[in-house]
C-alpha cells in the first residue's frame, strides 16, 4: 500500500487557530476568559446577516464549550460524529464539578431536531471533564446544542459542512496509509517520540501495519508540546489498553517534523501524518478494523471509557 498524498494543508497560524482559539481545549485550558468568547457562550447563538457564526460575549456563568473547530471543516453531514463538549467557569477552566449528566437540544438554523439527548460526563483518565456527543447529522449548516446551565440558557453553535466536506478522514472510509517514523528510520522526524520514556509504538511505520492485516489504532500526538495538556494523559491510557488488545497493532506518530528546532515547535514543519488525516488540531486517535476500514475516531480528549469501546470496535 503507498502512502497518500496529504488532504490538506496547515500553516502554524491556521494550525494554533483551530487547536485554542477556534478549538476550544486550548483556550479552556490556558484560563483565558477573552479566549473562552470564542469557544462557547451562554446565550443563543447563531449565524448574522452575513451568515457568518457568530457567539454572545456574555460571561456571566458557566459556559457550554465545544472542544472542537465549531467554525467549519470539522464536522460534516452523512456520517457519524462526535463533538466533545465541556462545562466551563465564566474564568475559563472546565468546572470541576459539572455535572454528571447534561440534557440538551440539538437544533439546525434554528429548528429543534430530534427529541432532548441526555450526555454523561467523562474524566477517567484526563485532567477535565467533558461530555460526547454522537450523532449523524442528515443536513449541513449552522446548527446549535443547547442546554441549562445554573438555570440559564446555554448554547454552542457549530458548523456541519455537507458530505466529504472536512477534510479529516472519517469513521467508514479508508485508513491512509503513511510512512510514519520508526526507531530505525526516523524518516526526518525528531525526535520521534516526545513522550518520556518514549512510547512503545514506533516499531512499525503505519503502512506496515496496515499491510499486516490485522486492526490498527493510530495515535497522532505530541506531548511535550501539546497545547491543551491531554496529549500526554491520552497517549497514557493507550498505552495502557495495549495488552487487552493483543491482536492489533499499536501506532504512534508526533505532530512537528523538529519541535526543537527553533522557537517555535512548528518551525521545522509538520508531520506527513497530520496533513494526510486532513488534522487541524490533536490529539487523535484513528482505529480500523483488518481491512483497513476506519471504525471510531476520538479527538482532541476522551477518557478510558470512550477508548476501551473504540478498540472493541475494530473487532466488531
Amino acid at each position: 500500500m503507498a502512502p497518500a498524498p496529504p488532504r490538506s494543508h496547515l500553516d502554524r497560524r491556521t494550525f494554533l487557530r483551530r487547536m485554542g482559539l477556534a478549538g476550544g481545549l486550548g483556550a479552556v485550558a490556558i484560563s483565558a476568559p477573552s479566549l473562552l468568547a470564542a469557544c462557547g457562550s451562554d446565550a443563543a447563538s447563531g449565524p448574522d446577516d452575513a451568515g457568518r457564526l457568530t457567539l454572545s460575549t456574555d460571561l456571566g456563568g458557566r459556559q457550554l464549550v465545544g472542544l472542537f473547530n465549531y467554525t467549519g471543516g470539522y464536522a460534516e453531514a452523512g456520517t457519524p460524529q462526535r463533538l466533545a463538549l465541556a462545562v466551563a467557569t465564566a474564568e475559563g477552566p472546565p468546572d470541576p464539578d459539572g455535572p454528571d449528566t447534561l440534557t440538551v437540544q440539538l437544533a439546525r438554523e434554528g429548528a429543534d431536531v430530534g427529541g432532548p439527548l441526555t450526555l454523561s460526563r467523562h474524566r477517567d483518565g484526563v485532567p477535565i471533564g467533558y461530555y460526547p456527543l454522537v450523532t449523524t447529522f442528515d443536513q449541513a449548516g449552522t446548527w446549535t446544542v443547547s442546554t441549562e446551565l445554573d438555570g440559564r440558557p446555554a448554547s454552542q453553535a457549530f458548523r456541519v459542512e455537507a458530505p466529504g466536506g472536512s477534510p479529516v478522514t472519517q469513521v467508514g472510509e479508508a485508513m491512509v496509509a503513511v510512512d510514519t517514523p520508526t526507531t530505525t528510520d526516523a524518516r526526518g522526524v525528531d525526535p520521534i517520540c516526545t513522550r518520556s520514556p518514549r512510547c512503545p509504538f514506533h516499531d512499525l511505520t503505519l503502512t506496515e501495519a496496515l499491510g499486516a492485516g490485522t486492526p490498527v489504532a493510530l495515535m497522532i500526538s505530541t506531548p511535550q508540546f501539546c497545547q491543551t495538556g491531554v496529549c500526554g494523559p491520552v497517549l497514557d491510557l493507550v498505552m495502557e489498553q495495549q495488552a487487552s488488545f493483543p491482536g492489533m497493532t499499536f501506532v504512534h506518530a508526533e505532530v512537528y517534523a523538529d519541535p526543537n528546532g527553533g522557537a517555535d515547535p512548528a518551525a521545522g514543519g509538520l508531520a506527513p501524518v497530520v496533513g494526510a488525516y486532513g488534522l487541524s488540531f490533536e490529539p487523535s486517535l484513528f482505529v480500523a478494523g483488518a481491512d483497513g476500514t476506519v471504525t471510531a475516531r476520538l479527538d482532541n480528549v476522551f477518557d478510558r471509557g470512550e477508548l476501551a469501546a473504540a478498540l472493541r470496535s475494530a473487532f466488531s
